[in-house]
């Protein structure tokens, strides 16, 4: 119970480091997955799947009113399902992030959709705001700015319960169905070739 409420916490933080807050880029995948995998003492994981994340979504760029799905959640999601499924099934690290990917990649793209919700009442918010300062009321600014901020946490927190639950009440069949089967080197090859590939062909267009 502990663990999940300081992985919620932390992904209510890093959350609203992507737009609303600070922006020290604490929330890119690459640094969220260490961190979540840290707190359940296997940043290996973490770093892992942080980095496969990282790069699955790295031609993503947030233009304009262009929202991405959320990689920092997806980052957070898959280390931490990835961890716990290493420690109560035994299986190993590679096989737990392939698993873990497959069922947070959908999570991070559903919370597409509460983002664009969170900043269409940002929008409505800012529009009554001007209004209070033509009337006088300045110090409106910093108290929305605020309100935002802590609505967007508890919004992030909440939706990470639920789909942290969801993730890990996976049965045991799911987690070893690649030990089973096999075929664990070869997907991370294939997610490694597909993920570079794309950030070459990047490089390529900016050039």
């Amino acid at each position: 119970m502990t663990e999940i409420l300081f992985l919620s916490v932390l992904f209510g933080i890093l959350s609203c480091d992507t737009v609303v807050a600070g922006q020290f880029m604490y929330s890119r995948p690459l640094i969220a997955g260490p961190i979540a995998g840290l707190l359940l003492g296997n940043p290996y994981v973490g770093f892992i799947a942080g980095l496969c994340v990282e790069l699955i979504w790295i031609r993503v760029i947030p233009i304009g009113d262009s929202i991405p799905p959320d990689s920092t959640l997806t980052a957070v999601l898959a280390s931490a399902a990835a961890a716990i499924a290493v420690r109560n099934y035994g299986i190993d690290n590679f096989s737990a992030v392939v698993l873990a990917l497959a069922a947070s990649v959908p999570c991070g793209i559903f919370f597409k959709m509460a983002e664009i919700k969170i900043r269409a009442a940002n929008s409505n918010t800012a529009d009554a705001v001007k209004v209070k300062i033509i009337r006088g009321d300045f110090a409106s600014v910093d108290r929305e700015t605020f309100y935002a901020v802590i609505r967007k946490f508890f919004i992030s927190v909440f939706f990470f319960l639920m789909v942290y639950a969801l993730v890990t009440a996976l049965p045991g069949v799911y987690w070893r169905i690649l030990t089973h089967t096999g075929g664990v080197e070869i997907i991370m090859r294939f997610i490694y070739i597909l993920c570079f590939a794309q950030l070459f062909e990047m490089f390529l267009k900016w050039k």
